[in-house]
C-alpha cells in the first residue's frame, strides 16, 4: 500500500508519541509498504531510508499559530496527493485514519481539573483553561478532526479513549477501532542487568538492598507525583515499622515545587529527583517497581516498558494501559490518583519480596505481549479496509522520485 503519515516533529528524544511514529515507519517499511512522512521536521538518521519525507512548514509567532499552520498546510499538501490510506495523530485532520495519541482534549481537560478539589478552585481552573487561546485552537482542530461528514476512521488506544470519542464528539462506535499502544521490548534489553543496576544505584546514592520505586513523566502534576509523595508520607506516618521505600523521579518537569513538597511531608531523604535521564533503561533495570498515579493517560507507553522489564506497576483507572492489567497480578490499578489510602496499600504490597517477585514474572509476560508487530498488524488491517473502500477511484498519482519534497505555502 501507499501510505502517508502526518506528524509535526519527528524526534524520539521528544517523547513516546514521536518514538511511536518512528517505530511505525520502520515496521510498515519492513512489511513492504511505501511510506511518505509529512512533517515540519525530523531527526536525521531515525527514519528508514525508504521513507520519503515531505516538508510541511508551520510559520507563526506562537505555539498555537504554528500548530494551526501545520494543520492547514498538511491538509493542502495531502489534497494534492493520492494514497491508499493517510494517517494522522495529533493536531491534524485531513486523514483516512486518525490515531489520537494524546487522547481527546475534553477528556484531558476534565481529568486535569480533578487535581483540584471540587468547588471554586476546580471551576476557576476550568474557566482559565477555557479562556486560553490554546483551548480555542485545540477546539477548532478537533471540530475538523471529528467532522462526521468525513469518512475518517478512528483508532482509540484504549476503551477509555473510545468512551471519550463517543461522549465528547459523538463518534459512532462502528467507526472506532480499539488498538492499544505497543512497544519494542527488545530495545529495552541490556547486556548486563546486574552491572547496570549496581552502577546506577551507586551513582544516585542507593544501597543494593534498598526497595526502590520508579516514577517517570514530563508533567509531574498530571502524572500524579503529588499524591504519590503524599502516599509515601502517609505510609511513613501510619506504618512506622514498615520497610522503607525510596523513590526515583525521572522526567523533564519542574522539580522545585515537588522538592519543597517532599520536604514539607518529611520524605525528602527518600526521593531522588534525577530530571531528564538519557537512557531510561538504566532506571527500569535498577528499580524494583514502577508507579504512575496519573490523572490522565490515554495508554501509557512507559507502563508497558516497565512491565516488559519485569517491574510490577501501580497506576490508576485513569490510564488506558491499566485496562490490560489484572489488579494484584502484574501490579495494582487504584481507582484514582487521590485515593491515597489505596495507593498506600499498593505500596505496602510492593514491600513484600515474595509477592513482588510473583508480580514481576507476570509483568514481564504482559509487557512483552504488547508488541509492535502485533499492534502494526492490527493497524494494517484497518488501513487495508480503507484502501479497499477507495479502490473504485482512479489510478493513484505517481509517487515522488526524490527522497525529500518541500511543500511551501
Amino acid at each position: 500500500m501507499r501510505l502517508a503519515l502526518n506528524y509535526q516533529r519527528v524526534d524520539p528524544n521528544r517523547g513516546g508519541a514521536e518514538t511511536y511514529v518512528v517505530d511505525l515507519c520502520h515496521r510498515l517499511v519492513r512489511l513492504g509498504h511505501a511510506v511518505d512522512l509529512y512533517a515540519e521536521s525530523w531527526r536525521d538518521g531515525v527514519l528508514p531510508p525508504e521513507v520519503r519525507t515531505v516538508h510541511v512548514p508551520a510559520p507563526g509567532r506562537t505555539k498555537s499559530q504554528r500548530i494551526a499552520a501545520f494543520g492547514r498546510n498538511s491538509e493542502d499538501a495531502l489534497r494534492r496527493a493520492d494514497y491508499d490510506c493517510s494517517v494522522g495523530f495529533i493536531n491534524t485532520w485531513y486523514h483516512d485514519v486518525l490515531i489520537p495519541q494524546g487522547g481527546v482534549h475534553g477528556g484531558s481537560l476534565e481529568a486535569n481539573s480533578k487535581r483540584y478539589p471540587a468547588g471554586w478552585r476546580r471551576s476557576l481552573y476550568l474557566l482559565g483553561k477555557k479562556a486560553n487561546p490554546k483551548h480555542w485552537a485545540y477546539r477548532a482542530i478537533e471540530r475538523k478532526q471529528y467532522d462526521l461528514d468525513r469518512p475518517t476512521r478512528y483508532v482509540a488506544v484504549s476503551e477509555m479513549v473510545m468512551g471519550h470519542l463517543q461522549r465528547f464528539h459523538h463518534v459512532p462506535k462502528g467507526r472506532i477501532h480499539v488498538i492499544p499502544n505497543a512497544i519494542d521490548a527488545d530495545r529495552l534489553v541490556v547486556s548486563q542487568p546486574g552491572a547496570v543496576r549496581c552502577k546506577f544505584r551507586n551513582a544516585v546514592g542507593l544501597a543494593p538492598d534498598d526497595l526502590v520505586g520508579l516514577f517517570v513523566g514530563h508533567n509531574y502534576w498530571l502524572k500524579g507525583l503529588k499524591p504519590l509523595l503524599q502516599a509515601l508520607a502517609a505510609r511513613k506516618q501510619t506504618r512506622p515499622g514498615a520497610r522503607p521505600i525510596k523513590l526515583v523521579v525521572c522526567g523533564g518537569g519542574s522539580v522545585g515545587p515537588f522538592r519543597r513538597l517532599a520536604k514539607r511531608l518529611g520524605v525528602d531523604e527518600s526521593v531522588r529527583f534525577l530530571g531528564f535521564f538519557d537512557d531510561i533503561r538504566a532506571c527500569y533495570w535498577s528499580c524494583d517497581f514502577f508507579v504512575s498515579p496519573t490523572y490522565y493517560d490515554p495508554c501509557s507507553l512507559v507502563v508497558f516498558e516497565a512491565l516488559a522489564c519485569g517491574l510490577p506497576v501501580i497506576t490508576t483507572a485513569c490510564n488506558g494501559a491499566g485496562e490490560l492489567m489484572t489488579d494484584g497480578r502484574e501490579g495494582y490499578v487504584v481507582t484514582e490518583p487521590d485515593a491515597v489510602g489505596e495507593l498506600t496499600a499498593a505500596l505496602d504490597h510492593m514491600a513484600d519480596d515474595g509477592e513482588r517477585k510473583a508480580m514481576s514474572e507476570h509483568a514481564t509476560v504482559l509487557g512483552r505481549e504488547q508488541s509492535l508487530d502485533r499492534h502494526v498488524a492490527r493497524l494494517v488491517g484497518v488501513f487495508e479496509d480503507v484502501a479497499a473502500s477507495k479502490s473504485r477511484r482512479g489510478p493513484h498519482l505517481s509517487r515522488p522520485g526524490s527522497p525529500a519534497r518541500k511543500f511551501v505555502r
